[in-house]
């Protein structure tokens, strides 16, 4: 059983190698004395980028003349396999970063470092953030490459762990709510201020099943409605817009955000075409069913008798939980 450890990737590394002589003068000669704050728009970055393999190669180095201390990173990493009492056998750390080439350098270093410690790891990039449109288009990059791992991890039976040390505030706390909602074990973050990792409350979560019912009706009936449609299907719009759930097209009509598109991935894979859907209830076996809205119906009423419930379609494994 794999223990899978997600991750942020900042630019604390970055900022902490400019305290070692060697380093600092490299970087100075590119021009790129405060590398780990430059926007992603920065010129700089294509400095960063023609220079990619000798740099991450200076910060590799580093990593290893410092240690985990190095980096905020692997700091909470390392302090949280040997809270846990894990060994390096058993883990996979989950890394992700923004596409920048800052970000990235920084990424690829701290993956090559976990290499050199024996220790698995993967690096995907996540777009990155510049307006409150981006933001949420970050958000459903985050779907696509990260939650969705952590619902595949769980399907495999694997443990999962999120680091909610780094990375930016209102993307981590995002993380950790979908994270839960995709059956994550435990939350951690390391405190600097007392050198200490503390485990967060991690309570399985869901959905209200009130609003879960709204969006699935919504999805089931088009992305896209008018006013006067969705209240025929008794779908109170202005309340799911209130909440950030829906956005208003034009002056009547109204249309689910994508990010809730992939949310709604996690509890039934609307707008998939699928030739069946196997819900399996804890204690009563499994029931076939060849409409998404009946199985999500069924697996409703389940859920509401106390179950745990899920459901199949070929590939992959969708929870409903308590």
């Amino acid at each position: 059983m794999v223990k899978v450890h997600v991750c942020a990737v900042g630019t604390s590394l970055l900022k902490n190698s400019l305290d070692e002589d060697s380093v600092r003068k490299e970087v100075e000669k590119l021009g790129l004395k405060d590398w780990d704050k430059l926007r992603f728009d920065d010129d700089r970055q294509n400095r960063i980028k023609q220079n990619f393999d000798p740099l991450k190669s200076l910060l590799f180095n580093f990593l290893k003349s410092k240690g985990k201390k190095a980096s905020a990173e692997l700091d909470s990493l390392f302090s949280a396999f040997e809270k846990l009492k894990q060994t390096k056998d058993e883990i996979y750390v989950l890394l992700y970063s923004t596409n920048t080439p800052n970000a990235q350098l920084a990424g690829e270093a701290i993956k090559d470092y976990l290499k050199e410690e024996g220790i698995r790891s993967e690096l995907v990039t996540v777009s990155t953030i510049s307006s409150e449109e981006t933001f949420y288009k970050r958000i459903e990059d985050l779907f696509d490459k990260v939650v969705y791992k952590i619902l595949k991890f769980k399907e495999q039976g694997d443990y999962v762990y999120i680091n909610a040390t780094s990375g930016l505030k209102p993307e981590t706390i995002f993380l950790t709510l979908a994270g839960l909602l995709a059956g994550a074990d435990l939350i951690y973050y390391k405190y600097q201020e007392f050198d200490e990792v503390v485990i967060l409350p991690s309570p399985p979560i869901t959905i209200s099943p009130k609003y879960l019912e709204l969006l699935i009706r919504f999805a089931n009936s088009g992305y896209t409605l008018s006013e006067m449609r969705a209240e025929e299907l008794g779908i109170p719009v202005r309340i799911l817009e209130e909440k950030n759930l829906v956005e208003r097209k034009g002056e009547d009509a109204y249309r689910l955000k994508d990010w809730i598109r992939k949310l709604l991935g996690i509890y039934l894979p609307i707008g998939i075409q699928n030739n069946y859907y196997k819900v399996i209830v804890e204690g009563e076996g499994e029931k076939v069913f060849y409409n998404e809205v009946e199985a999500y119906d069924f697996m409703e009423k389940k859920r509401k008798e106390g179950k745990k419930v899920r459901v199949e379609v070929p590939d992959k494994v969708y929870f409903l939980g308590l």
